[in-house]
């Protein structure tokens, strides 16, 4: 039938029955500490995990603050790292998979990807494209009368995984504080930074980063280690960040936001004088748009090189219209602009993958709030999170 019992502790005799969660109930409203009963059986492909840590996500703020619409009550939360304690029967199917690359165990310490899939329907199978699946569940979006189980997001200790979810197993060394992000932004850059994707002719060793929070550090990040980029140019408005950008390899270029009109256009000017004074005035292979704001976007052409490869990846919102842009722009300099939405599940492999290669070389634990906040003080945590000193802020889930 493909369901299977959950097994007392052999440490306790007995299984925990309960979950306990903080449940959004609107914005600007605090957090309920809810108790959930844990589900005595699991269906095929279904995963309980024990939360350990989860990560707030600029996404979880908008939510919070009423920038997204959302069906109310809802356990929020799609990053996190937990330990298996409970598995389906036959996880594993070819048409199916529940993780990228081996069979997990109880036990077993991992991530996994903030949506599931079907992996049979076009988008899955033809496009290549399972996170555009048709029936597709996003962690930390449902409501929680809607689903089988309401443990679906991470501000809980624990949640239930679904048929179609990928799993990656954590290798040791990579602590939970590095983890526990990547299944969200350093795969959207797996993604984003696709190797295959990026202009076939010449060097690729240069870039602009637009953008100093958590994608753009990690998208600085793999271009140098990953891509093997010679200069990579990040450029904010905040200095914090663009401190932080240049510890994972960054030149960081930072603007004024307060600058009139005339000025500001100077301040660009200088900008392209000195990215050119280190790649020369054919301009930079790569510009990735990591802010959310379309004013970067002429900026943004204007530095790219003759065939140059333009990826938008955070302007996941209505006021993006690209009125700035025109087709002859895009045209005569040849450029590929490529759009980028989440992330598939080997894109997710990927992230852990470099997680692995890169522990001992990058300060990966230093993008998360050296203050881990108790799932009891979520309310606290968003305000920090909220001030925007870290890019990451962790809750305490256990």
């Amino acid at each position: 039938t493909g369901i299977a019992r959950l097994r007392p502790s052999p440490t306790s005799g007995r299984r925990c029955l309960t979950a306990r969660a903080q449940v959004f109930v609107g914005p600007d409203k605090p957090f309920e500490l809810r108790e959930f009963e844990l589900p005595s059986v699991l269906r095929e492909g279904e995963v309980l995990v024990k939360v350990h840590l989860a990560s707030i996500c600029g996404s979880d703020l908008h939510t919070a603050a009423g920038k997204r619409f959302e069906d109310t009550p809802l356990i929020l939360g799609h990053e996190g790292v937990g330990t298996v304690v409970g598995i389906g029967k036959d996880i594993m199917s070819r048409s199916h998979p529940n993780s990228s690359s081996c069979r997990v165990r109880e036990g077993d310490r991992i991530t996994w990807s903030i949506a599931d899939s079907c992996g049979r329907c076009v988008e899955c199978n033809l496009h290549k494209l399972p996170q555009k699946c048709g029936s597709l569940m996003k962690y930390g979006h449902r409501n929680v009368h809607d689903q089988i189980s309401p443990l679906t997001g991470t501000y809980a200790t624990h949640i239930v995984l679904r048929r179609g979810t990928a799993i990656e197993i954590l290798p040791d060394g990579v602590t939970d504080r590095m983890a526990v992000p990547a299944n969200c932004a350093l795969a959207t850059v797996s993604n984003s930074l696709d190797r295959q994707r990026l202009p076939r002719y010449g060097s690729n060793k240069s870039a602009v980063i637009q953008g100093a929070g958590l994608l753009g550090i990690y998208a600085v990040a793999w271009l140098k280690k990953r891509i093997g980029m010679d200069h990579v140019f990040c450029i904010d408005v905040n200095q914090g960040r663009l401190n932080t950008a240049a510890r994972f390899g960054a030149i960081p270029l930072l603007i004024d936001p307060s600058l009139e009109a005339a000025a500001a256009e100077d301040e660009r000017r200088r900008r392209r004088s000195q990215i050119e004074r280190v790649v020369g005035p054919q301009g930079v292979d790569i510009v990735v748009e990591m802010t959310g704001a379309r004013a970067v976007l002429p900026e943004g052409v204007e530095l790219l090189r003759n065939g140059g490869h333009y990826a938008f990846c955070g302007m996941v919102h209505p006021d993006s219209n690209l009125s700035a842009l025109t087709g002859e722009q895009i045209i005569r300099k040849c450029l590929t602009i490529r759009g980028v939405h989440n992330y598939a599940p080997w894109n997710l492999s990927e992230a852990v993958e470099f997680l692995s290669d890169f522990k001992d070389e990058l300060p990966l634990e230093s993008v998360v709030d050296p203050v881990t906040h108790s799932l009891e003080n979520l309310d606290q945590a968003f305000k920090v999170a909220q001030s925007g000193e870290y890019c990451r802020v962790a809750v305490d889930c256990s």
